[in-house]
């Protein structure tokens, strides 16, 4: 613990924002792959029927969809960015010090204890820009991992919803066919007892 709060003041925290981004990244990761093996275990369920299934399925992937993703894709785009800024600002600083005491007649221990202290930075610096590259490596594997809960998402839902979509059209042009082909059918009677009716007044 204080090797650690000595890494995280000496990187202006960095450490613990980019531990945080990666931590919450693989409890991203775990959750996808829980809920791929349990959505594998339902499949193989017989005391669950289909509609239970379904209606798991389509939660599964709107929590996946509308939460765990966003989330996901942020957190992919946050670590490099803090990374790189980070290292840069340690990688200026420490080379800034070792530039100024070089410009300087300094003795040889206040040299030595300068590029000690610059050299600390900039691996500091190289350790804050590689490890923000583990958020961004992360996050293209949890995308691939949850693939299998939008496809059973998207086959709960009925489909993609392109073909959610051309599916309700083709259903309400049905009804619309439907309702006109009728309102002929009526038309044609209400005609007919019309002429029926006029038929026997001329008649009469």
């Amino acid at each position: 613990m204080l090797r650690f709060w000595r890494y995280s003041v000496d990187t202006y925290g960095g450490a613990p924002v980019l531990l945080a981004i990666t931590l919450v990244q693989i409890a991203l990761l775990g959750w996808v792959i829980v809920e791929g093996f349990r959505a594998r275990a339902e499949k193989d369920d017989a005391s669950l029927s289909t509609d239970e299934r379904r209606v798991r399925a389509a939660r599964r992937a709107e929590i996946w969809q509308k939460h765990v993703r966003p989330v996901a894709l942020t957190m992919m785009l946050l670590g490099p960015g803090l990374g790189l800024g980070m290292s840069t600002l340690l990688g200026a600083l420490g080379m800034g010090a070792l530039g100024d005491v070089m410009g300087t007649s300094a003795g040889a221990d206040m040299l030595a204890a300068t590029m000690a202290h610059a050299y600390r930075e900039i691996s500091y610096a190289y350790f804050l820009m590689v490890g923000g590259t583990f958020p961004m490596l992360l996050g293209p594997v949890i995308v691939l991992a949850a693939r299998r809960l939008d496809h059973e998402g998207a086959d709960a839902r009925g489909g993609e919803p392109e073909d959610v979509l051309l599916h309700t059209l083709k259903s309400l042009l049905a009804v619309t066919e439907a309702q006109a082909s009728r309102s002929q059918i009526d038309s044609a009677r209400t005609h007919a007892l019309l002429e029926e009716a006029l038929r026997r007044r001329f008649a009469a």
